[in-house]
Formats: structure tokens, sequence, C-alpha cells
């Protein structure tokens, strides 16, 4: 009975040591294969290796260099973005001079993988979770050079003050540009610092330059209604005059008028023998005084202050009886003036020009100049040579009232 037991205890041992030899014995085979396994990874990239979105699992370092090198003509469209004086601008790699350091992405492969350990190693074996390389770049110093040359020209801006833009229907104040100039050094050292520490495809680098301030005029900006507005009509086929008369528009074409400034016809366009006037007959500049009327007038009809105006010998063709203003400059500096006041809270802007034996006068301001008021010209004979000039005033569409301009007598015909 004895013998019996011991001999089932002596077998089930003996089924334990085998059992436990099987296991040794699978276990050193499954680190021997886990081992051979490994080492096939000394010159070999771990598997769900990538360098960035590409997948390098498996290559060769030697292979990877080729590999690497095949992405870099990928990667070379890859853009960079830039802010600059307030804007983003992008460029390929290849325009800036950056290509893949092919030989430090692979040192850092290699020197990652050579301090795992043999456990850490054998997990990235069966494990499904990613190991991602970043892009390394260096850069062509040469090509970096010339391409900040270009970035600067791309960039850089000259100053333009605000100025009033007619573009043929409406006339408006443009704000002025800051002048701005990329500083080239200091670019070098930021981008050679992001390359150095790596770049990423959200990668923005901002640079810096200097500015100089544009000068501006606020209160321009206000003007954004033509106000009032005359056309006198000319013979353009009497060249010398119709000369005399485009100079004259050209010469207040754009004046400024601030609010309480007084403009004075003389102070732009006179006095009438200088660049652009020709002689008419027996006379410098005349012509001149019909776009003193055409002025005259348009002053009239927004309602302004007028200080200076005197009338022609003769009663003017192109305008009613009482409207017209002469205008005239001597060699003694003596001359005839004709003014107005700008009498709005705002400024005005003064559009002049002729067109197919048409010159025109416009007055530019804001549309609450006048605060309402509309106003028209009236001329009433009151002699063979006398004439009243009016102003009729009207106020939201309702008449206000007649308001006497001036008694004018002609001292003779036409």
């Amino acid at each position: 009975m004895k013998d019996k037991e011991f001999f089932k205890y002596n077998r089930k041992k003996l089924i334990v040591c085998v059992i436990l030899t099987i296991l040794v014995f699978l276990y050193g085979l499954l680190v021997t294969y886990n081992i051979v396994r490994i080492s096939k990874y000394k010159n070999t990239v771990l598997p769900n290796s990538y360098v960035q979105e590409y997948a390098i699992g498996d290559y060769s370092y030697e292979s990877l260099g080729e590999f690497l090198t095949f992405l870099n003509g990928l990667v070379n469209d890859k853009k960079l973005t830039f802010v600059v004086n307030g804007k983003e601008v992008s460029y390929k790699y290849s325009e800036i001079g950056l290509y893949l350091n092919t030989e430090k992405i692979i040192k850092e492969i290699e020197l990652y993988q050579k301090d795992l350990g043999y456990t850490n190693k054998l997990k990235l074996l069966h494990d499904k979770n990613k190991k991602v390389y970043d892009y390394i770049f260096t850069y062509n110093s040469e090509n970096l050079d010339l391409f900040l040359n270009r970035l600067k020209s791309d960039v850089d801006t000259a100053r333009v003050d605000g100025h009033f833009v007619d573009d043929g229907t409406k006339v408006y104040y443009l704000k002025g540009v800051n002048a701005f100039s990329l500083d080239i050094d200091n670019a070098r050292d930021i981008i050679v610092k992001t390359i150095t520490d790596g770049i990423k495809d959200d990668t923005k680098i901002e640079l810096t330059g200097s500015i100089e301030e544009a000068v501006n005029n606020d209160s321009y900006a206000t003007v954004d209604t033509m106000v009032s507005t005359f056309t006198t009509e000319f013979n353009q086929y009497i060249y010398a005059r119709a000369q005399n008369l485009y100079t004259a528009l050209n010469y207040i074409n754009g004046v400024v008028i601030e609010p309480g400034e007084e403009f004075s016809y003389y102070k732009y366009a006179g006095p009438f023998n200088k660049a652009g006037y020709v002689f008419y007959y027996e006379f410098v500049g005349n012509g001149v005084c019909q776009i003193a009327t055409t002025t005259y007038n348009a002053a009239l009809l927004g309602g302004l202050e007028i200080t200076k105006r005197y009338p022609h010998a003769a009663k003017s063709l192109y305008v009613a009886g009482g409207l017209d203003a002469t205008v005239a400059s001597y060699s003694s500096g003596w001359y005839v003036d004709m003014a107005f006041k700008n009498t709005y809270e705002y400024p005005i802007y003064i559009k002049a020009y002729a067109h197919d034996g048409k010159a025109t006068v416009e007055f530019w301001s804001n549309s609450n100049a006048k605060g309402g008021y509309e106003y028209t010209t009236e001329s009433v004979q009151i002699g063979y040579r006398g004439y009243e000039s009016y102003l009729n005033v009207w106020k939201d569409g309702e008449f206000v009232e007649k308001r006497f301009i001036a008694r004018t007598w002609y001292i003779k015909d036409n």
C-alpha cells in the first residue's frame, strides 16, 4: 500500500518536472526568438515608427537614408508661414533654402533605439502605438540670404500719406499706409533658431522691422457727399482760351478747405501768367474768369459765405446776369480775387474738371454739412444793364426764404 502511494507521489513529481522543463524550454525558446527578432532591429527601424505622417518601420538605416532623400522632395513643397507687419505670407521650404537633415534624423532614431532596454524594445514590437519622429531641417546659408532679400522686397512698403481719391463717380479719403522695412539680420536669427528648435506643420514665424507712420487727417474721412456743383459751357475749339480754362481747373482741383478757412481763387489759380496759361488776344490767362464764376456759383449753391466777388464790365454769356465773378492779376502785384469762407463743420474738397466743352466745379463734404438746407440761385434784371441776384433757401424740401446776394451794374455791352 505504501509502495503504491510512493509510486503515485513520484509520478506526480515527475509530471511536474516535465511540465516545468517544457515551460522553461518554451520560455527559453521565446526569449531566444525575441532576442533574434530584436537583434534584427540593430540596424533597422522598429515597427510602427514614423517620420511625421510617413511610415519608416522595418527600413534599414541605409534604405531609410534613401527614403528620406526622396521624402525631401515631397517636403520641399510644404509651406512655412511668416507673420510680417500684421500680414501672413507663405513660401515653400525649397524657396527658403530648407531641406531635411537626413543624417541627423537617422542619428536620432539610432540613439533612441539604442537607449531602449530589452523589455521596452520587446514592448514596441507588439505595441500598436506609433512612435513619431519630427522633421529635422537644415538650411543652405546662401539660399536663405537670397530668400530674405526676396522676402524684404515682398513685405516692405513705402509710406503713402492719406489722400483723396476720385474714382470717377465718388470722392473719398483713403487712409495712408505706414512704411515698413524688414530687419533682415533679425529675421535670419529668428528663422535659424526656429529651424534649430524644430519646424511643425503649424509653425508660424513672426518677423519684425521698422515702421514709419503715415500722415493722416481723420477729419478728411468725413467727406462722403457732393454738396454742390455748377457747370458752364465753353467753346473747346478756341484752343488758347480753352487751354486757360483747363489750366485754372487743374490748379483748383483737389484743393481742401478746412472749416472756417477762406478759399482764395487767386491763391491757387493765380497769378494768371504762371505755368500753363497762354495769351488769348491781348490778355494773359483770358478765360480764367469763367472758372472763377463756376466756382462762385458752386459756393452759392453750397450755402457758403461769399467774402469777395467782383462783376465783369459786361454781362458774361455763360451765366445769368449778376452771377458772374471776375478775377485778374497785374505785374504790379495787384490782383482782383474771388473768395468764400467754409462755414461748414467739415472740410470741403474741390473737384474741378472739363469734358466736351463743359467746365464743372464740384464741392464735396459731409452729408450733414448743409444741415438739410438746399439752395438755388435766381437772376432778376432791373434795368438795361442791371441785375439783382438772390439765393432761394429750402429746408427739408420746404421753402424758407429768398436771400439777397448782390446788385450788379454792367458798364458796357458784350
